[in-house]
């Protein structure tokens, strides 16, 4: 991701050398960067994480009978 930006970045005619500017969190940098952008579009995304999706699949979407089951002693 660091050496797109670069890349992009370069394009512009910014200099912005991603060996020396590359964070380990840069990831995370770019994420809230582009769902900044994305909200300033008014796009909505998935709103469940990764582990309540794979729940979900595991026990049944919304399924009420397979959580009543899990819950007891």
């Amino acid at each position: 991701m660091t050496q797109e930006l670069q890349s992009t970045l370069v394009a512009s005619g910014i200099q912005w050398p991603a060996v020396s500017y590359h964070t380990p969190c840069m990831a995370r940098i770019i994420q809230l960067a582009s769902g900044g952008f994305m909200t300033s579009l008014s796009v909505t995304g998935c709103t469940k994480s990764w582990e309540a999706h794979e729940r979900d699949v595991q026990f049944g979407e919304n399924d009420s009978t397979a959580i009543r089951k899990s819950q007891r002693p």
